[in-house]
């Protein structure tokens, strides 16, 4: 038999040598380093100071990001939710307290004459499937009742002033008016309220008189002492 040489041998694969693969890897990076744009540059480097590639890092991270923004907007998504959507998913029907989560209409009426005319039955129809619903106070990023809140601790600190007892809802038709107030005083500094009575000068519009000091200490320490002036002798004429 006849030997077969080695390049008509079909099952002689030659594969190159690890100096021939070192050689075209460092080819190939000399030609990405002198002709490569900026971004296979910095891959390049990147590759070659922590030995892997950019692609499966920004892959790791990008999943990390994905998966601290879906855990955020879950948690915001059930602070969100609105009570009546609770209700009515757990017990699996609208209770009558859902009929009445949103505004009136005459939240939104302009008060016009002319436009009550011009209305007509079918545009109230479709008003009613309109309606819109009661927004909560994290949504409104405010809280619509606070004044009402504040304004009666004032009148009920103004009245305690006064000595003006707080009457029982069922006893008293309608509330005890407060007498006016000319201003109120903060301290300059941390601008907390010293007094809600202030009277304004009846001569000197631009000076005012505290009445009820609040959030104050008197120290008794301390005694304010006034220079007294010398009196003036009058000359006798000679």
């Amino acid at each position: 038999m006849s030997c077969l040489r080695e390049e008509d041998d079909p099952y002689l694969v030659e594969e190159p040598s690890d100096e021939e693969r070192a050689l075209s890897s460092s080819e190939d990076e000399v030609d990405v380093l002198l002709h490569g744009t900026p971004d296979q540059k910095r891959k390049l480097i990147r590759e070659c100071l922590t030995g892997e590639s950019e692609s499966s890092s920004d892959d790791e991270f990008q999943k990390e990001m994905e998966a601290e923004l879906n855990t955020t907007m879950r948690t915001m998504e059930g602070k969100w939710q609105s009570p009546e959507m609770g209700t009515s998913s757990s017990s699996g029907q609208a209770g009558p307290a859902a009929t009445s989560k949103y505004y009136d209409d005459i939240y939104f009426d302009s008060d016009s004459e002319d436009e009550d005319k011009i209305v007509t039955q079918d545009i109230r129809k479709t008003r009613k499937h309109q309606q819109r619903r009661i927004l909560s106070n994290d949504e409104l990023l405010y809280d619509p009742e606070e004044d009402s809140r504040d304004q009666e601790w004032v009148d009920s600190q103004r009245r305690g002033y006064r000595n003006q007892r707080r009457v029982p809802q069922q006893q008293q038709q309608k509330p005890t008016a407060v007498p006016n107030s000319d201003a109120v005083l903060n301290c300059p500094a941390c601008m907390t309220t010293l007094c809600l009575d202030c009277q304004r000068h009846e001569s000197y519009k631009t000076q005012y008189r505290a009445m009820f000091v609040m959030n104050c200490v008197v120290n008794k320490e301390e005694i304010l002492k006034y220079r007294k002036k010398p009196k003036k002798r009058n000359k006798k004429m000679k």
